[in-house]
Parts: structure tokens; sequence; C-alpha cells
């Protein structure tokens, strides 16, 4: 085919020509040949119509009406996406809405194939995906997002090559690259089967990376890609050949950034030699170049120590090449695998966005290092476990077995399965074994970590013997106590791997599922003391936190004058180390209530004042206004509990929180001598404090009758009509038939005396309350004698 037969929008260098059709078995199954498809007007490198909206999404796919009887395949060349279809055949374009990021979109015929191109203005991330109508293309995921991810084709070795498997394979098609001009072999597929994410290098041959299908560039003209019936063969002159390639993946990152190659240790032993003498033999202009490239192959030889080594001499003498991303991302990895994740902070971003999917690896490897992983990082590890498993050996070895505990421990339900993939090796069961008992498969999980607890590698039997204590105490064979004990026995072992402070925060964890904040608090502060970032600080803290705010939260007037001291001196021991903001404004809030109730008004005046500012919702500001209103009433100054509560006032409070705030207002103006202000408030108030501080007031006035009314109201609240009576309940029994006896009010005296009825009270509340119903009942007597005739 000569350029002239090109169709218009092509690039020059484009052919296409049939190499290879699948199987007699694969056409059986409805792979049919060329011109079968429907017909339709041509589009001949114009850009696709404007039609109806897909999924009513338009800026975001595009739905590509391909039969599903025609293999494809989707590539990235240069600055376009590339899809080859294994026939030619006249699109219909009228479905096709190309707006917005795919208005570039075009669809192009030659004579055994049609191709579709996208020109990328930018880097997004696509998606190709297949649906009964044809297949999506589109820059978001699609719904089931984590199985899509997953598609990959992985080869494997076989009898006549290298295969390829997929369900359904469609055509092999040979194009020039517009690019490179590189000959390329295409092989499609008929389902959404996925592509490579690995870019191999290999002798005479690349594979590359790919949305679908396999796209080989063929340097040795004696490389074929062959259709099969198991989908596609990569074989040399129809002969099985060894693969000797090493696979990059899909990105620069691995192979320019880092110098990844898979090599025997010799080879890699020999270049490291070639460039560290390239190095010293350089000229000044290309001396940090050259100790670069020898870092890179020292990472790539998992030699990380002289990696850096010769990072450092390299940026002493050139500071300012820090400034290039490459550089800093090959110090940070370096720092990474020496085991100094505080170092390598730079691995979570920002870096150019054309690479940032081939980042995600590493950042995910850094936050699970640096104790802040979540959920999605540790979802990247799982997509990306192949990707791990081709890195080179030396380095394989030291991070796969990371990956898949990170997984076991932390990935999603769903991510556990692809822990089977990973060899029969201690560590790989390790992993399963925790994965099965998060799965509910307690049995198999405790009989592998029984075995495993006896490994001779100690790093492996601690994390089992302590991963079986946790289980053990999971099924209630243990209690708290004595888990933390059974750890204890385990921590020489721990500080002998390493482990130590992971060791002391799981026993941190068992005390605080026992809600034993104070000892959560402690074994913190003794075992894993702070001492800035470091490797552990996010689990630490976060623990810290949850022990702390469970002891401002647990704390209560109820608790004895020891305990209120205890806990204070826990709060102020670390409120300096907090990080400013609203969890330590609101612990500094509850550190004050708690200075109030031990009587250290000023104290508390302080804490208070400092925390409100920082308070983050009207709630929690409202309820420490309230407090800092108290403090300053136990000093007389009424003026500034009003201003406390004005400036934490909100229209939306809960109702208790509301009637304590109103309560407080009452007193406030009672103080200030506004008596009908006062009594107003307390009289719209609910509450046994309202009717107690009502009480008060009138005692102080002499008003005993109005007294023994709010009492009476405050006893109907507090004392029960059955059961044991504690000492404040006595107390207010007491206080009302005092207070009713003053004011002659037998009718509260006696329903008093009906609710205390046979129930016993302690001797000096029992005789003073006998004494005064009995004086009750004389006034009783007396004034019937007064009205005898």
């Amino acid at each position: 085919m000569t350029s002239g037969d090109l169709v218009n929008g092509l690039p020059p260098s484009w052919r296409a020509k049939i190499l290879d059709a699948p199987t007699q078995s694969d056409a059986a199954k409805g792979h049919v040949g060329k011109g079968t498809f429907p017909v339709a007007p041509p589009n001949n490198g114009a850009p696709a119509a404007a039609g109806p909206a897909f999924d009513g999404a338009a800026v975001d796919q595009v739905l590509l009406p391909i039969p599903s009887q025609a293999g494809i395949a989707a590539f990235e060349s240069g600055d376009r996406l590339i899809i080859v279809v294994d026939n030619a055949f006249p699109m219909d374009t009228s479905t096709i809405h190309g707006s917005g990021f795919f208005a570039s979109l075009t669809v192009s015929l030659l004579p055994d194939a049609t191709l579709i191109q996208l020109k990328r203005d930018d880097t997004r991330q696509l998606f190709l995906y297949q649906r009964a109508e044809g297949w999506v293309l589109g820059d978001k995921a699609p719904p089931n997002v984590k199985t899509h991810e997953n598609h990959v084709i992985n080869p494997s070795a076989v009898n006549e090559g290298i295969l390829y498997p997929m369900r359904r394979s469609g055509r092999v098609l040979t194009v020039a690259d517009p690019s490179t001009n590189e000959r390329l072999l295409v092989g499609t597929s008929l389902l959404d089967d996925g592509g490579i994410l690995a870019m191999r290098h290999a002798q005479g041959y690349d594979v590359w990376p790919t949305l679908e299908g396999v796209v080989i560039a063929a340097r040795d003209p004696d490389i074929a890609l062959v259709a099969v019936q198991s989908g596609l063969l990569l074989n040399r002159d129809g002969r099985k050949f060894e693969d000797d390639g090493q696979s990059v993946y899909a990105n620069d990152v691995d192979l320019k950034w880092l110098g990844l190659q898979d090599l025997p240790d010799a080879e890699l032993l020999k270049r490291y030699h070639d460039r560290l003498l390239k190095a010293a033999d350089s000229q000044p202009a290309d001396r940090f170049d050259k100790r670069i490239d020898a870092a890179r192959v020292a990472f790539s030889m998992g030699a990380f120590m002289e990696a850096r080594g010769i990072l450092t001499v390299a940026l002493r003498d050139d500071p300012e090449e820090v400034g290039r991303p490459e550089v800093r991302f090959l110090l940070a990895a370096t720092e990474l695998m020496l085991g100094f994740p505080k170092n390598a902070s730079a691995l979570d971003g920002p870096w150019p966005e054309k690479q940032q999917r081939a980042l995600q690896l590493w950042r995910a490897l850094y936050l699970e290092a640096a104790d802040q992983s979540d959920s999605r990082s540790v979802h990247r590890l799982a997509l990306d476990l192949d990707r791990v498993r081709a890195y080179p050996t030396n380095l394989r070895d030291l991070i796969l077995p990371l990956v898949a505990e990170a997984i076991a421990r932390h990935g999603d339900l769903a991510d556990l399965p692809a822990l089977d993939r990973l060899p029969d090796q201690p560590a790989y069961r390790l992993a399963r074994a925790l994965a099965s008992q998060r799965q509910n498969n307690n049995d198999r999980a405790y009989a592998e970590l029984s075995a495993l607890s006896t490994d001779r590698d100690l790093s492996l039997s601690e994390k089992a013997s302590e991963a079986k204590i946790l289980l053990d105490h999971d099924r209630g064979k243990l209690t708290t106590e004595q888990t933390v004990k059974a750890l204890d026995d385990l921590i020489l072992d721990a500080r002998l791997a390493g482990r130590e402070r992971n060791l002391r925060l799981t026993q941190a964890e068992i005390y605080a599922k026992a809600k034993q904040w104070q000892n959560a608090a402690q074994i913190i502060d003794q075992g894993v003391p702070h001492r800035g970032p470091s490797h552990y600080s996010t689990r630490r803290n976060e623990l810290l936190l949850q022990a702390l705010q469970g002891v401002a939260a647990e704390t209560n007037d109820a608790m004895s004058k020891e305990e209120l001291v205890k806990n204070a001196a826990l709060l102020k021991a670390h409120m300096p180390a907090l990080p400013q903001g609203p969890a330590r404004a609101s612990l500094l809030a509850a550190y004050g209530r708690i200075l109030l109730s031990l009587g250290l008004s000023d104290d508390a005046t302080q804490a208070l004042s400092e925390a409100i500012p920082a308070l983050e919702t009207p709630e929690s500001k409202a309820d420490a206004g309230a407090s800092l209103a108290e403090a300053a009433l136990t000093h007389q100054q009424p003026e500034a509990a009003a201003a406390a509560l004005d400036r934490t006032e909100s229209t939306s409070l809960p109702q208790p929180l509301q009637a304590h705030r109103d309560l407080i207002r009452a007193k406030i103006a009672l103080m200030k001598g506004d008596k009908s202000k006062g009594l107003g408030l307390l009289k719209n108030t609910s509450g046994l404090d309202a009717r107690l501080l009502g009480a008060q007031f009138h005692e102080n006035q002499g008003q005993w009758l109005a007294a023994a009314a709010e009492l009476r109201a405050a006893a109907m609240l507090q004392i029960p009509a059955q059961g044991d009576l504690d000492k404040s309940q006595q107390d207010l029994a007491l206080r009302l038939a005092s207070d009713a006896s003053r004011a002659g009010d037998k009718n509260s005296l006696q329903w008093i005396s009906d609710r205390i009825g046979k129930r016993s009270l302690d001797d000096t509340h029992a005789k003073l309350f006998s004494v005064l119903r009995q004086s009750g009942a004389d006034d009783a007597s007396l004034n019937d004698d007064e009205r005898a005739p």
C-alpha cells in the first residue's frame, strides 16, 4: 500500500495489514470475515459526528459502536490514543458524541482495519470497557472500577513460545507506529480481557503497555505474533525462544528514574563497577549524570546504602540538581528502602502529572511504611501486585512480603484473593493467614499462625505469635489483662525483630477496646515515647488521642477527687504535644471543666478561654462557654459570665444544654439583683438544677413556703418511689422536710414522709427526719385543737 492509498486525517507513516486470524474454532464462535458488518456512510478522518449523549455524560465517555464480532487493540502513540479494529468497515458514527475532550476523535478506514484516533492534550487516565452496544471510551472509571482495573493480560511461557491468554482473540495486524515508524504487531481481542500493564524490553522486540490487546514493537523480523485458540502466541520464526526480557511497568519511573533491570547478580555487580568507573573518569559536565547512573544500578541490585552514598556525594557537589524530579524520586525511594520513611515523604508528591499513575505504587509503599495508608492506597498495592512480582529479584524479595502483609491487614475484602497468587513461602503464608482471619476463617488462620510461630525467622514468628494471641483474645479465651501479659512475653522477640513499638501499640489497642483509657495512654507514653515524626507516629498519635478523648468523655462529677486529679494530670501532660486544632481544643475544654469541678477556677478560666476559639461546632463552643461562665460566677463576676455566654450563643442547641445555659443566666440575673428576670428564667427552665437554685434563692430570702414548693418538685425528679436512697437523695428529703416544717406546709411534709415510707435512712438522717416529721404532726394536732368548739 502506497502513501497515496492513505485516507485523509492519518499520519503518513500508518500502514495496516492482516498477518494472522484466529483458528477455525474461533471463527466458528462468531468471528466473521471482512465486509460483513452493517454499512454506514464512511467517516474518513473527519471528527466524529455529534449525536445523542451516551448515559447522560457526554464529556466523560463516548460509545464506539464496534460489533461484538470485531477484535480491537488500544494503545498510546505519541500524543494520540490509537484504537485498531481488525476489520475495515464503515462505522455508523451517528451514535458517537464527540464533545469536549473527545471532540478530536476521528474514525478512518484502511483496507484491512478501522483506526480510531483521539488526540491527547493532557495526561488524564482513560478507560476502555465493553458493553452490549459496543465499547465505551471514557475519562472516568467504569462503575465496577476494581474489577476493571484488575483486567490485565499476564503472559506465561508455553512449549510454543510466550502466550498472552485471552478468552477470544481477534486477528493480528502489522502497522507502522506514527511516532517512531517502528513495525508494530497488533494483536486484538474480541472480549474485554484488558491489556498489558508492563513495558517489557527484550532482545529484538518490546512489549508495549496497552488498554486492550497486545502490541509488539518488533525489531527482529523473525518475531511473530500468532492468534491461537487460547489467546495470542509470541515466538521467533515459529519456534519457542528464551524470554530474556526485563519488565518495566508502563512508565518512565521504573525504567528511567529507578533504572530497574532483572539481571543475574554477577551481571548487576559488573554493571555497577562499570558505572562507578565511568563516573570516576567522567568530565565535570557529565559527572552528575554518571553518578546517578551508578546510583540507579546500585538501587536495582538492592544495594540501597551504596545508592544513598553515591547520591549524597553527587548532590553535595551539585545541590541544584535535586530539583530534577527523577533525582528527588530516586533519593526518596532509596530512603524508603533503607527503612527511613520520614526521609521519603517526597513520595507523597507532588509529581509530574504524566507520571501520576506510575507513582501511585511507590506513594502507597510510602504511606504503608509511614503508617498512613488507607483502603484506597492499599487497593493500589493489590492492583500492582503483578508489577511488584516482575521487579528485579533483590528488590522484589524486599517489597513483595511488605505489600502482601499490607493487603492482608488493611486491604478491602475484595483485594484479599490477590494473595492466593503468591508463592508458598512463609512470608506469604503469614499474609494469607492474616487474610483468613479477616475472612472469618479463624480455624485455618489459627492453624497457620501456630505453625509459623515457631519459624526460625524471628520477624515472622513474632508476628505470627502476636496474631495468634489476638485471635485467642477475640475468641474470648484471654481477658484483656491476660492478653496484655501474653504480649509482654513477646517483648524481647519483638525488640530483636525491630517491632517493639508495634507490639506496644497493639497492647494499647487492647486496652482501648476495653475502654481502659488510662492504661492505654500509660503504655503509649512508656513504650512508644513521642519523638517527632517517625515510622509509628500516626498510629501512635491516633491511639493516644483516642485514649485522651476517652478519659475526657468519661470524666464526671460522680468521680472521686483522686480520679479527677489523675485525669486532669493526664490531659495536662499531653496538651503541649498535641497539634493545634479542634481535637486539641476539645480536650483542653474537658481539662478546663475538670479543673472547675476541682475548684481551680482560675486555671479553668485560662484553659476554657484558650479552647473556645478553636472549637469546631456551635454545640461544643456553647458547652465550653457555659463552663467559662460558671468559672466567672465563682469569682462573683456576673458581667464576665454573661459575656462568655453571649460569645458562644447559638440558636440550635440541644434542649439539655440550652436549659443549662438558661440556668446560668438565671444565676447571673440573681447575682446582679434582678430578681424578676432570674425567677422568670428559673420558672421557664426545667430540670433538677433549676429547682434547687430556685429553692436556694427563696431560702436566702426566708421564703420557706416557696422554697418547699421548689424542693418538692426537685424531690419528685430525684427521689424514686422505691429502692435504696443514696446520700444526696437523703439530703434532699431532709432539706424538704426542714423547709416545709418552717413554712408550716404540712402537705409537703406529709408528701415527703409518704415518699420515704419505711425505707431506711442512715442514723443521722433518720433521727433528724423523725424529729421533723414529728414536729409536723404536732403542729397539725395543735391546729386541730384550735379549731375545736
